[in-house]
């Protein structure tokens, strides 16, 4: 069939490539309009039963369909159909991506390289605008780092792409075919090190981790293909000084925060007003070393809080925490007695700060990643006692494990359906009688356990397979690209629902058949 637009080469569909690299950092609206211009691109340059041709010979973009096809097999048992055809049209870009890249011709390293510089570029671009946010250079009122994104894209998918990025800079640093220009070299080695920066900036725990994990796998390759002993024993120090320096850093805070800064406990002492203290020594809750609830005087707390907040002392702050909560804990941080005194003593800025639910003096900085371990380590000391669990992010997903693991337990085969998951969690988190309020009672935030709670093992098993057989068929475990995109994507699915969200899926479903099909000259001619 002829071409029915004018154009000499399938521009378009370069175009659209471009247009969905940098709509997924900074913009939903993009990444969703670039997959129809993608789709209109692949029937407006003609020649299209070709490519539905090419795309059912091609074995590894099936595979990947048929990660969408199972959650739609799964509307066979759904009883909320309504629920289940929004989670197909979240998963689409499984099905749309695979046609139309692994069914067109193959991108050449000249366009690959633009539209990998096209994302890198987005990606920096969405870094800049929320550090302008952080700042307040562009005004916006946020009470937790998260905020900072202002595009609606999750803070976690981001830290995901500036992995990408990232390792995307070195292969151009460092490899003989990246960039022979020492100045552009400088260029992207700044970039690359900012992108670290703003992992920590943004404090995200789940980036820098999937970071170091992949640098250590990257390195542990090298090491072992090496030939050249100074080299080698040179990378086998790095492999050994990534986890030796995480440990010491990790280390370090959690010496900070398990020091003990007590002060002697009198039973019978009073306020500057009179009034009598309580004293609670029966647990360990200590904010940087101080015991939180002794000398607490909430008689006192109450009127001077109530006096100096329009947030009152028995209500939520904006973290929907206890207000009285916070304020304790925040005077426990400081070393003082919590009593009307020392509410008075509070300057305004603390006082905001108590208002947006920060527990600590120590957290009242946005980005502040030790700070962000320390409030872990905080919140596992919570979990292991029986204590709070609502809002704290990390030991919130041993909840929700728990409960996806129930589900599976009680449908192991056929899973409850692809509609059916957030009835099944409802009704299991009722079962647990979970710590967790209503609002916080999520899904699995583990792919993998999301696929077994919705479609069952066999199909766990089908997704299993479909991570690995295109890697395996195509031979792409000898490409950087794939396997540093692979590595990040496999960790981020441990602790996130990937595939959940459409920015999710299109990332997933993006990557794998743009660094799966590129370069691939016995498919035709490349773009």
């Amino acid at each position: 069939m002829p071409r029915i637009y004018p154009f000499r080469s399938n521009h378009l569909y370069l175009f659209g490539l471009v247009l969905l690299v940098c709509g997924l950092p900074v913009s939903f609206f993009l990444t969703s309009l670039s997959q129809f211009f993608l789709a209109a691109s692949f029937f407006l340059e003609g020649n299209f039963v070709e490519k539905f041709r090419r795309y059912f010979r091609n074995k590894p973009a099936l595979i990947i369909t048929g990660i969408l096809l199972l959650h739609v097999i799964g509307l066979a048992w759904t009883t909320d159909l309504t629920e289940g055809l929004k989670d197909i049209r979240i998963k689409l870009p499984l099905l749309i991506l695979p046609v139309i890249i692994g069914g067109s011709e193959p991108v050449s390293k000249k366009n690959f390289q633009l539209v990998i510089g096209f994302f890198i570029a987005a990606v920096v671009t969405g870094t800049l605008i929320s550090t302008a946010v952080l700042t307040g250079v562009i005004h916006r009122e946020i009470t937790d780092i998260r905020e900072i994104f202002i595009f609606h894209v999750s803070h976690i998918r981001f830290a995901l792409f500036i992995c990408i990025s990232f390792f995307s800079l070195l292969y151009f640093i460092f490899s003989n075919n990246g960039t022979q220009n020492l100045f552009l070299k400088f260029f992207f080695i700044l970039v690359a090190v900012w992108l670290l920066v703003f992992l920590v900036i943004m404090e995200s725990m789940t980036g820098i981790i999937i970071t170091s994990v992949t640098g250590f796998c990257l390195l542990v390759y090298l090491a072992s293909t090496v030939k050249n002993k100074f080299r080698k024993i040179i990378l086998i120090v790095m492999v050994l000084a990534i986890p030796v320096s995480g440990f010491v850093f990790i280390r370090s805070i959690a010496k900070q925060y398990y020091i003990t800064r007590d002060m002697p406990v009198d039973g019978n002492a009073k306020t500057p007003a009179g009034n009598a203290y309580t004293f609670d020594t029966s647990g360990n809750l200590r904010e940087n070393g101080y015991l939180v609830w002794i000398y607490v005087c909430e008689k006192e707390l109450r009127e001077e809080w109530d006096s100096r907040s329009r947030f009152k002392y028995d209500s939520l702050d904006e973290r929907h925490q206890p207000v009285k909560y916070t304020l304790v804990r925040f005077l426990a941080s400081k070393g003082w007695k919590k009593d009307g005194e020392a509410v008075k003593n509070l300057s305004p800025g603390e006082v905001r700060s108590i208002e947006k639910g920060v527990a600590n003096e120590s957290y009242q900085h946005l980005s502040d990643f030790r700070s962000r371990v320390l409030k872990t380590i905080w919140e596992y000391e919570q979990f292991k006692d029986g204590g709070e669990l609502n809002g704290h992010s990390v030991m919130q997903r041993f909840e929700f494990w728990k409960a996806a693991c129930g589900i599976i337990a009680a449908h192991p085969f056929t899973g409850v359906g692809t509609g059916d998951m957030p009835a099944a969690y409802r009704e299991q988190y009722v079962k647990m009688n979970s710590r967790l309020s209503e609002k916080f009672r999520l899904r699995a935030h583990n792919q993998y356990l999301s696929v077994a709670v919705a479609l069952g093992f066999f199909s766990l098993a089908y997704f299993l397979f479909a991570l690995v057989a295109p890697m395996i068929i195509t031979q792409r475990y000898k490409d950087y690209f794939y396997m540093v995109f692979w590595t990040i994507a496999i960790l981020s699915m441990v602790t996130e629902d990937t595939l959940e969200t459409q920015t999710g899926a299109t990332f997933f479903a993006f990557f794998s058949c743009l660094f799966l099909f590129r370069d691939k000259p016995d498919i035709g001619h490349k773009v």
